[in-house]
């Protein structure tokens, strides 16, 4: 009997597979889930084999009721430092009870869960930064990028002790090639094999995107539900981030067809995209600990920026020689009896340019070849060709005669073509030819994998044969390069130019004609030019103020990001005047949703198209500093936009920032202050005054009524005045109580994150103390109104400074990452006890129970009022 595949199925089977959301994980560790109460929500049902407790025990209850509580103060301060919900923290050699084995810990946050993961730690102690160090100076030591690839292939094998260690690089076309292998003695060689793109289908490239590694310690492993199934109000519990994630079985029959056992990747990621994976396989189930898969995640991270900066070495070096050409072209044809037809003589010699084997120029109906080329009437044919593909563009092939069968008649010719348009009526061409390379592709398996009734059901079945498939390519020629095509868009801006430059004014209506699309063409080509300088100014400065090679690309990326939506808008429109509003919002919602933060008073604003470019650039600035160091860095924090206008019509836009953090006058200039305070007026002729205030960064502009103005009616933000209203009536509800605080926290950034709270909440003086006996010395110098007492100061308490708080009848309040039940003793039984992470809600809430009946929720609700 012939089983016939089910209606539906095709070879995107794989790719919806919801690989994120499979509801268990290997048997490696155990997984709890938390809410932001620190309510246990989800538990693995392997937890009973780590903590001698049924998970249903444990589920709906604390969590400290499972973990230590120095565990648990721990994880709070780690994950006071958690920026969003694409970081993971950990921590090693942790103990969950007295005198218990050890464990290594991830903590991450999905959705509105913390999730925690507990592995048996070895108990082996690794010196990371000195491995990490050894294996990358290996690295950069290798010269070529196949002694690189090999390298990086043998250390990571080193480091993890995988039988196999391959370096896997994807091609445009989502395919796959081994381009260098470490292996144990006696296994086959994967080197040179090629992967069909469906065999990494398209949601696990997004996560190896978002997760830089994967472990699959055992295939044959039975996973471990997560209990419950289903969590009344939640969603499923994604596990993107997770390192105990368990596997899509399709995958696990993929590993077992191949005779692995236990597997590895580490993602290698360049300009955000995903270049390729290390990808290691055991015959055996293998145990690597957490804190060694963590070497070999941040030596992935530095491998990519290795590759990353090799890459763009190479492109500057290109960009040099091709910038070479152009000015001998410009000097060429510099001289007033320069004509067409030294064009042909001069392009001969461009096989160093662009990289081929002959060049074919067509002018005015006169053919030149030089080089290896297809014959006059050949060549004719595929003008005729090109003259029906879209005008004014590049066209660029590997193999010409898929689009052109004729072309097939001469691959060893012509196999290949890249060809300049440089006028539009006649057309006119400089055609690049690359022959034939005959060559054989290994494939692992036959690339077409079969669609049929497998173990996981009617869908398409991984291959189970991994003999070397061979299929021989004709008709193709060595790919264009990305940097050839751009190199040849550059090559035909220049060459319309010197068309321009030549051509006779005395020639035909039709000349004429064409001389005046050739214009408009070089006047985009001056437009282009300004951006691309511009561009190019935004990398060079962003480079000098540059950190590092992560700090860098994100920096030039969101800034080009920027322009790119601010000209999506003007062509939008058509070119005309566009709304200041829109940009705002454009921008802030680039970062996320900040509901209540950002307030816009005052009519909206009409830019002129000229302004657009240089005002966004200056607002991408003002909230990128904001999102980074300023009011949209806190809970907290605040922005105010206001828009008027002056007598002399011109338009006056204030940007203020409060309950961000403390802000001072910067010790040097960087680009964004650059920007920010000398584009409006060098390019608008307008004016920008910054303002370092305590409360918060402002910035005025001033900008001219030729380049903008207020519109009359606008719709003002519908939460703006609540907000406002909401944030005066804390200020002045606790004022009284916060007019002198004493804040004790011997962690820095969690006593400038509480800093920036109480000021908002209308705190007038704070004073810091990170020990008890500061503390002590600050009461006897100064009077305080309210003090906030982290608990655990390391090595000490802070109860003697409580103690002597109450003997002198200060209002204070604990704030801790431990449990809030903890022993306190009776003497503090009313004392507030603010849990960390601090949050705004729980600082009001501890503060309104200090200021007691005289004060009451009811006297807030009527000052709202």
């Amino acid at each position: 009997m012939i089983l016939m595949p089910a209606a539906g199925t095709s070879l995107t089977s794989c790719d919806t597979e919801q690989i994120h959301l499979l509801g268990g994980i290997q048997p490696i560790g155990f997984l709890i889930s938390v809410s932001t109460d620190w309510q246990v929500l989800r538990a693995s049902a392997n937890v009973s084999h780590y903590l001698e407790v049924d998970p249903n025990e444990i589920i709906g209850s604390p969590v400290d009721r499972a973990l230590n509580a120095d565990l648990l103060h721990d994880i709070r301060g780690r994950l006071q430092t958690v920026a969003g919900t694409g970081i993971v923290e950990r921590l090693f050699g942790q103990t969950l009870k007295a005198d218990g084995p050890l464990f290594d810990v991830a903590v991450h946050i999905s959705g509105r869960e913390t999730v925690l993961e507990f592995e048996p730690a070895t108990g082996l102690r690794h010196a990371p930064l000195s491995v990490l160090r050894s294996m990358l100076a290996r690295v950069e030591h290798q010269t070529n990028p196949q002694s690189i690839y090999r390298e990086a292939a043998r250390q990571i094998r080193a480091l993890t002790g995988f039988d196999r260690v391959m370096v896997y690089r994807f091609s445009e076309d989502g395919t796959g090639e081994v381009v260098a292998e470490s292996a144990a003695s006696g296994l086959p060689s994967f080197l040179g094999l090629r992967y069909p793109a469906s065999d990494i289908p398209v949601q696990a490239r997004a996560l190896y995107r978002r997760n830089y590694l994967r472990i699959i310690a055992d295939v044959d492993a039975e996973p471990v539900l997560l209990l419950p199934a289903a969590v009344p109000g939640t969603d499923q519990l994604d596990l993107s981030m997770s390192s105990l994630r368990s596997v899509s079985p399709i995958h696990l029959e993929y590993l077992r067809n191949m005779g692995v056992r236990a597997s590895m990747s580490i993602s290698i990621l360049l300009r955000g995209e995903l270049w390729g994976l290390i990808a290691c396989h055991h015959r055996e189930p293998i145990s690597v600990d957490l804190e060694v898969r963590s070497t070999a995640e941040l030596f992935g991270q530095m491998f990519s920026y290795m590759l990353e900066s090799r890459e763009r070495e190479d492109e500057a070096a290109f960009e040099r020689r091709t910038r070479v050409v152009h000015d001998q072209i410009a000097a060429a044809f510099a001289a007033p009896d320069g004509s067409l037809r030294n064009i042909p003589e001069f392009l001969t010699g461009m096989s160093d340019y662009i990289p081929s084997d002959g060049v074919g120029i067509y002018i005015d109906g006169h053919i030149s070849l030089s080089g290896v080329t297809p014959t006059r009437e050949e060549f004719l044919q595929l003008v005729r060709f090109l003259n029906r593909t879209a005008s004014g563009r590049v066209f660029a092939t590997n193999c010409i005669s898929d689009a052109f069968p004729p072309a097939a008649d001469y691959p060893m010719r012509a196999a290949g073509v890249l060809s300049i348009p440089i006028s539009r009526i006649p057309r006119d061409y400089v055609v690049f030819f690359r022959r034939e390379v005959a060559k054989t592709v290994t494939w692992a398996g036959e690339p077409t994998k079969p669609e049929i009734v497998g173990p996981h059901g009617v869908r398409l079945t991984p291959r189970k044969s991994f003999e070397a498939w061979r299929q021989l390519v004709q008709n193709q020629s060595e790919n264009w390069r990305a940097r050839e095509i751009s190199a040849a868009e550059a090559l035909r801006a220049t060459l319309i130019e010197l068309v321009l430059r030549i051509t006779d004014s005395a020639q035909s209506r039709r000349a004429a004609a064409e001389q005046s699309q050739d214009i408009l063409i070089a006047e985009l080509n001056h437009r282009v030019r300004n951006i691309l300088g511009l561009v190019r100014g935004l990398v060079s400065q962003s480079a000098a103020a540059a950190t590092d090679i992560r700090h860098f690309v994100e920096s030039v990326d969101h800034r080009v990001r920027s322009l790119a939506r601010a000209h999506d808008i003007l062509t939008s429109s058509d070119w005309k005047s566009n709304s200041l509003h829109a940009l705002l919002r454009a921008e802030i919602e680039t970062y996320g949703k900040f509901e209540g933060q950002v307030v816009l008073h005052g009519p909206d604003v009409l830019l002129q198209p000229r302004a657009f470019t240089p005002i966004t650039l200056v607002v991408h600035e003002l909230v990128t500093n904001a999102r980074k160091y300023g009011a949209l860095s806190t809970l907290a924090g605040r922005i105010t936009v206001t828009t008027s206008q002056d007598d002399l019509s011109n338009v006056i836009v204030a940007w203020c920032e409060t309950g961000g953090p403390m802000v001072s006058s910067p010790t040097r200039r960087g680009f964004g202050s650059t920007i920010l305070e000398q584009i409006i007026p060098f390019e608008l002729n307008g004016s920008s005054s910054p303002r370092f205030l305590p409360a918060g960064y402002c910035l005025d502009l001033v900008l001219p009524a030729s380049i903008a103005h207020c519109v009359l009616e606008t719709e003002q933000a519908s939460s703006g005045g609540r907000v406002d209203q909401d944030v005066a009536v804390d200020r002045m509800a606790f004022a009284p109580l916060l007019k002198s605080c004493l804040l004790v926290e011997d962690n820095l950034f969690i006593a400038i994150d509480a800093e920036d709270m109480l000021r908002s909440l209308g705190a007038e003086i704070i004073v810091i103390a990170k020990s008890v006996a500061e503390a002590l010395a600050q009461l006897d110098r100064l009077q305080f109104t309210f003090a906030l007492l982290d608990i655990n100061l390391g090595a000490e308490n802070s109860l003697p400074i409580a103690r002597q708080l109450q003997s002198l009848g200060l209002s204070f309040a604990f704030g801790t990452g431990y449990s809030k039940g903890m022993a306190l003793g009776e003497a503090y039984a009313t004392v507030p006890v603010v849990a960390k992470p601090y949050h705004r809600s729980r600082m009001v809430a501890a503060l309104t129970q200090l200021m007691g009946p005289s004060q009451s929720a009811d006297d807030v609700g009527e000052a709202r009022q």
